[in-house]
């Protein structure tokens, strides 16, 4: 078992429970209560600890190291995670998409069409299921389909439905 190495908390064991009741994030409430737990010498080894605030053995391992090394303060901070990327298409190329899309004529017939098109016309480079997603989740967008239509039918009486 992982035991828990010498590490003293220097908080009151009061102002650690009073500090997970008042703390809105859960990572850092579980954080709080392993201390707590500790502190109070309910439990001492990692893989108790573990069990009762609900998280894996390795990562009560790190929180206590983090504890050591930077305090509670660091403890209670959100986990950083990382940058978003800005979107390959964006801006104009963007609107120049939109407005292609909407066009009566000259219109876009598949996504392939339009993965070659940005590839040409903007030198982008999108995967099929990401170009799928930016045309019909993000623009909202339904490609054209032209349907065939029936060799035996009467052009005549097409007309005429079409008057009336």
């Amino acid at each position: 078992m992982g035991r828990v190495k010498a590490i003293i908390i220097q908080e009151n064991a009061e102002d650690l429970l009073k500090m997970t009741r008042t703390v809105a994030n859960p990572l850092a409430q579980a954080r709080l209560r392993a201390f707590y737990l500790y502190k109070t010498q309910q439990y001492q080894d990692y893989e108790s600890l573990a069990q009762q605030v609900g998280y894996e053995r390795h990562a009560v391992g790190r929180w206590f190291r983090r504890y050591a090394q930077h305090g509670l303060a660091a403890c209670l901070q959100p986990p950083n995670r990382g940058k978003s990327r800005k979107p390959k298409v964006r801006g104009a190329v963007l609107e120049a998409l939109r407005q292609k899309l909407v066009r009566p004529r000259d219109y876009f017939t598949s996504y392939k069409q339009i993965q070659y098109w940005l590839q040409e016309q903007y030198d982008i480079r999108l995967s099929y299921g990401r170009v799928h997603n930016l045309v019909r989740y993000e623009l909202g967008a339904k490609l054209k389909v032209v349907r065939k239509s029936n060799i035996k039918k009467d052009v005549v009486y097409e007309q005429k439905y079409k008057k009336s």
